[in-house]
């Protein structure tokens, strides 16, 4: 989305740039996000890393003495765990990261919203980097609960019998009715 894009559309410059800034926003809020992300897997990579090279250091170590071979054992499956506990938490955060990218190309008003309506047990991050189970949910969402969606454009609403109350024709007159205001006077003769 750039600039002329956005006049293409019909949006004046005022408009543009609001647009343009509030795109901004939120590439500065998604970035943030991928700083996060990008910090947490440097660091477990880290100490996936470390705990490596400790095995390696026991093994060396170790030799046939037996008290050296336990804690050996015992820290390999402490690092096993940490290992499995590691991986869940990159999953998880691959697929969140995931899902909010997703989310944040259904239109929705507001992403984090529509996630609470999720039923994130159906959804899976596939291998190629898609999520499964994701679509229909988001097309039940939007048949059930369109209130979370921008639905584009819409018409004005104009109830029957409403619209703008008619002004006497001439200043004069108007001046004469109660309630009179000049300023509204003045807008509504030249809007016609």
């Amino acid at each position: 989305m750039n600039t002329e894009a956005l006049k293409s559309l019909g949006l004046d410059d005022e408009q543009v740039k609001g647009v343009m800034a509030l795109k901004g926003e939120l590439i500065k809020q998604e970035n943030a996000k991928l700083d996060t992300v990008t910090a947490e897997r440097d660091s477990l990579n880290e100490q996936m890393t470390r705990r490596d090279k400790d095995i390696k250091d026991l093994k060396k170590g170790a030799g046939d003495n037996e008290e050296l071979s336990t804690r050996l054992s015992d820290l390999q499956s402490k690092y096993d765990t940490d290992t499995q506990s590691l991986n869940a938490k990159l999953a998880a955060t691959k697929l969140d990261s995931a899902l909010s990218d997703a989310l944040s190309k259904t239109k929705a008003r507001d992403p984090q919203d529509l996630k609470a309506f999720l039923d994130m047990e159906a959804i899976k991050l596939t291998d190629d980097g898609d999520l499964s189970g994701l679509n229909d949910q988001i097309e039940k969402l939007q048949d059930s609960k369109g209130y979370l969606f921008d639905g584009g454009s819409q018409q004005g609403y104009n109830p029957a019998g409403g619209g703008t109350p008619k002004q006497p024709g001439n200043l004069a007159e108007a001046m004469k009715t109660e309630g009179f205001n000049l300023t509204k006077y003045l807008e509504q003769s030249q809007g016609e």
